[in-house]
């Protein structure tokens, strides 16, 4: 992920925050708070904000709701920030320039992105998914990061004897993942507790939900603490990727976990029996969030309901999921 320096941080906001100022927006008439008159789902324009395609979780949203804006007949906006939180801002002022009705989200930097995500709300609907900014837009619809996490932790805490102490190495999302990723984190930790396992967190490194990026993390992690019992990924693509580690290595000894996701490549592993080296992971459906997110959206740029009578937050199922359930979810055939 880039690194955001403070300076043009501060230049490229504000200049954001001036083109929303300037009025840029939606066709659809708005009447405050993000509240719209509505038209016809089929006359609607819908931006999607993506915060990265780098892992399959977010290539698996993008795809629903292509086929989501293909069954319903709105248009939909596409743009991939790529990591970068103020280029995301950028890509939102363009699709307010676009005439998009409705903004569906999921953003990189809560606090870096409020400001300018609270007057973008001001002129058209904003749902957020995945990762929303709390107190801002009509909801965010988001896995129970908390809850999915405990109870994957609370699956690989049978894995070790109860009363010991485990050494654990953190793949985290980076110093802009501010909610989600402590959440996953906080809650697998619990997990580990509720089930009778104290641990000791002997490194955490940046792999920024990325698969590929989580390989040299877990490398740099392994030779610094060659003796980890367990490396926990806040998603399935960083666990995934400490495996591929592991495995190269002949590593039998050190476990792994994700904190939630639910992808299918993490199913098959977990599949492999009640001994296997990738533990358990949560659910956190791409699927099930985009859904619920764009029927929001649709509904509101409708309106057939109104952005007020939503809550700050709903959240999908969770669930933990290890060797004696991973049959009820794995499907190989799955876009995740």
């Amino acid at each position: 992920m880039k690194t955001i320096h403070k300076r043009g941080l501060g230049v490229l906001a504000a200049a954001a925050t001036i083109a929303l100022l300037a009025g840029c927006g939606s066709t659809t008439e708005t009447t405050g708070s993000g509240e719209t008159d509505g038209k016809p789902v089929e006359e609607l324009t819908i931006g999607f904000l993506e915060r990265q395609l780098d892992a399959p979780y977010y290539t698996a949203m993008q795809e629903q709701a292509k086929a989501i804006a293909k069954k319903q007949g709105f248009k939909l906006l596409v743009q991939n920030a790529g990591g970068d939180p103020v280029t995301q801002l950028n890509q939102a002022q363009t699709m307010l320039s676009q005439g998009a009705d409705v903004i569906v989200a999921d953003v990189l930097s809560p606090s870096t992105e409020k400001d300018q995500f609270e007057q973008i709300a001001d002129q058209v609907p904003v749902v957020f998914m995945d990762t929303g900014i709390p107190g801002v837009g009509v909801t965010s619809v988001t896995s129970d990061n908390v809850k999915s996490g405990q109870m994957s932790g609370q699956l690989a805490a049978e894995r070790f004897d109860e009363g010991s102490t485990i050494k654990v190495g953190v793949l985290n999302g980076g110093p802009n993942d501010e909610v989600v990723g402590p959440e996953r984190q906080k809650g697998f930790l619990q997990g580990l507790e509720d089930g009778g396992v104290k641990y000791d967190i002997v490194a955490e490194t940046s792999a920024v939900y990325a698969q590929d990026k989580a390989v040299p993390a877990t490398e740099s992690m392994l030779a610094a603490h060659p003796d980890l019992d367990l490396i926990l990924g806040l998603n399935d693509s960083m666990a995934l990727g400490a495996l591929t580690v592991l495995q190269d290595q002949d590593n039998t000894e050190t476990l792994v976990a994700a904190s939630a996701d639910g992808q299918k490549e993490a199913f098959a592993q977990i599949g492999k029996g009640c001994d296997a080296q990738y533990v358990s992971t949560g659910l956190n459906s791409p699927e099930l969030a985009t859904q619920r997110a764009f029927e929001i959206a649709t509904s509101i740029g409708s309106g057939e309901t109104k952005a007020s009578s939503y809550d700050d937050n709903e959240y999908t199922k969770a669930a933990g999921i290890g060797c004696e359930n991973v049959d009820d979810y794995y499907d190989p055939d799955s876009i995740f």
